[in-house]
């Protein structure tokens, strides 16, 4: 499996991967690998149950040396909005949109760690401008990168945001969510 679908070639002998599912009540589904292969092996993990955290909208404010980033985004009808402010520089104001989306996301999960940006770089390929996030996932000593990247297309603050959201959806589903909590808001009392 490793092979026809990441293009990894490794030996069966010394790697096994196996999922555990606690939660499951049926028995794991087991997937055949290419004829070349002697024994079948379980997928490397499972497909994500939750939704994907999806863009409402960026906006950046700059003044007297100064930006503030801040994005707002969604996840399965709970919405939030984050800032992050630094120096007004090109460079700096697409980190600071990076981390605003960092920070609203991380809004939505219980403590597994901290996300926090590496690097971000416009660039172009095939001809066509595009901005690449990478970000760090750190969880006590270990560290893992994530990439994203997302067209320009006019929009770099939007093409950032979407650029860290492509780098981080696809591990998400490792963490754990927080209960959305939700309060109702009237009139002071009078006393």
């Amino acid at each position: 499996m490793l092979v026809a679908k990441l293009g990894l070639a490794v030996d069966y002998r010394k790697i096994s991967i196996a999922q555990v599912d606690a939660e499951r009540e049926e028995p794991p589904v087991v997937e055949e690998l290419p004829s070349a292969a002697p024994s079948p092996v379980e997928p490397a993990r499972p497909p994500p149950t939750q939704s994907r955290i999806e863009f409402i909208g960026v906006s950046v404010a700059q003044s007297h040396l100064k930006a503030e980033a801040r994005v707002e985004v969604t996840l399965e009808g709970v919405t939030t909005v984050a800032a992050a402010t630094g120096a007004d520089s090109s460079d700096s104001v697409m980190r600071l949109v990076a981390e605003a989306t960092l920070e609203a996301v991380q809004r939505f999960y219980e403590s597994g760690g901290l996300f926090a940006v590496s690097s971000v770089e416009q660039c172009t390929v095939g001809g066509k401008p595009i901005v690449v996030v990478s970000v760090s996932h750190v969880v006590e000593r270990h560290e893992r990168l994530l990439v994203g990247a997302c067209p320009i297309n006019g929009d770099v603050p939007q093409a950032t945001v979407l650029a860290t959201l492509d780098a981080i959806n696809r591990f998400l589903w490792r963490l754990v969510r927080k209960e959305p909590t939700e309060y109702e808001v009237g009139p002071a009392s009078e006393d």
